[in-house]
């Protein structure tokens, strides 16, 4: 235990270096002078949090998706009292997500949602409908859906919205998500029909005087949505038929992207089509997108959305082929279960990998969650690694709203991106030392260090403001 509480300090250590390396003006007073203004800080603090006053930064919405075997988790994470850590009253989960099949088979997840009272959200996951599914796959056993792959031509969109619309009500859904289907570019038919979708969607929800708020998906492919030549026609004209529609939310899912192959250009165009989108006044959140989605929130997205330790890339093209039927009879790999979130990576890594690197002497101080709260050893991060995915991502979303100025939160994302890239070096030495043929790619980090180092020198509402 002591020998754990001092690797503790040494993460905490070095967290108030990096703190007191940029906030040095705050150590230039006598010692009385600087208790005293703390402490008058702390009371004016706690009463805008009370009385809800000031230029807080609103703190970001962290959507989790729960598997198949997540809703026991998911249950306790929501129960009353869950995460005292977190210096809020809200629970970490600000709205719980499902995929159909998911919703289908775990009706108490809805249970979950309506006790902590956030938000159910059903994703119908019709993208599925553009390729052929194993038919003993549970999606394919939805009213909705269906084995073989169909074509924007025969598709029939006013039956399918009725049926999607009826079964995530069916299932306790609060928030509804028109069917989407994956585009490949502006041009692609298959975004004419998820446009349309939004739009007849509408006249449904109407008819049947259904009072839900509406979330549509842009679903699409990042490489053609993000050619700035091509923003009048797919990303405004999206954001435009959400708007049009009376909603006040949109989820963009630009795929693929999250890879630790990704480089600079790539998620330049990320953050630029984010930017572009939040542009026309709505809540926009990041969907699929565990990698990036704190960043993009430090950028000005309001949110994201990902899995207990999976999901935390977006690749839609390789979701659609896992569930395509295989020529073997056996169902294509999947992501291979929850990982362990650490930290200090961004990123959940394979539950073996976690495990040798939270076994060397050397490299657990650097790789262990300091949160006792949280997880009181290191085998509870292993132990409850779904837990402790939850809860740390929550509270890295507190940090950010922490600090008053978009400047600053860029800033604090590229010095974390820096610190894991630098760790994920390290980390593969440990790795090959051991006999362990998993890296962990980071050419993703610079790259992102570099974007958000860019996006904070630019001038506020240039990008995403």
């Amino acid at each position: 235990m002591a020998d754990l509480l001092h690797q503790r300090w040494i993460r905490r250590e070095a967290r108030g270096g990096s703190f007191r390396a940029h906030h040095n003006h705050l150590y230039d007073y006598p010692p009385t002078t600087y208790y005293v203004s703390h402490l008058m800080t702390c009371i004016i603090t706690a009463l805008k949090d009370r009385f809800h006053v000031g230029n807080e930064v609103a703190m970001a919405t962290l959507l989790i998706r729960a598997g198949m075997s997540d809703h026991l988790v998911v249950g306790d994470l929501l129960a009353p009292g869950a995460g005292p850590r977190l210096a809020s009253r809200r629970p970490a989960i600000s709205q719980l997500v499902a995929d159909a099949h998911v919703a289908a088979a775990r009706p108490v997840l809805a249970d979950h949602a309506r006790a902590a009272g956030i938000p159910y959200v059903i994703d119908p996951d019709t993208p599925f409908l553009q390729s052929s599914v194993d038919p003993e796959d549970r999606w394919v056993k939805l009213p909705f859906a269906q084995a073989e792959a169909m074509t924007p031509q025969n598709l029939r969109l006013d039956e399918l919205i009725e049926s999607v619309i009826e079964f995530e009500l069916d299932q306790g859904a609060t928030v509804i998500i028109p069917p989407y289907f994956y585009a490949s570019s502006p041009a692609d038919p298959w975004f004419h029909l998820t446009v349309r979708s939004i739009q007849r969607t509408v006249g449904y929800l109407q008819e049947a005087r259904i009072q839900l708020p509406l979330s549509p998906v842009l679903c699409a492919q990042l490489q053609s949505f993000s050619a700035q030549t091509a923003w009048d026609v797919g990303l405004d004209r999206f954001a435009a038929a959400v708007l049009d529609a009376g909603a006040s939310s949109m989820a963009i899912c630009l795929s693929p992207a999250g890879a630790g192959t990704d480089g600079y250009g790539k998620v330049m165009r990320l953050f630029q089509a984010a930017g572009r989108t939040k542009e026309h006044g709505l809540t926009v959140l990041a969907w699929r997108q565990g990698i990036y989605g704190p960043a993009l929130v430090a950028a000005g997205l309001d949110g994201y959305e990902c899995g207990l330790g999976t999901g935390e890339q977006t690749d839609i093209a390789r979701r659609q082929f896992s569930r395509k039927p295989q020529t073997d009879g056996k169902h294509a790999s999947g992501s291979g279960g929850a990982g362990i979130f650490i930290e200090t990576l961004g990123r959940s890594v394979p539950r073996r990998v976690g495990k040798v690197l939270l076994g060397d002497v050397g490299m657990r101080p650097k790789v262990m969650c300091d949160d006792e709260g949280c997880c009181p050893s290191v085998a509870a991060t292993i132990d409850n690694s779904r837990h402790h995915a939850v809860r740390t991502r929550a509270r890295t979303l507190t940090e950010l709203a922490a600090q008053p100025h978009r400047r600053w939160r860029l800033n604090h994302i590229a010095r974390h991106a820096s610190a894991a890239a630098t760790l994920a070096a390290q980390a593969n030495r440990v790795l090959a030392t051991e006999g362990t043929n998993q890296q962990i790619q980071s050419r993703n980090l610079d790259a992102l260090a570099q974007v958000v180092r860019h996006l904070a020198n630019e001038q506020p509402g240039s990008r995403i403001a």
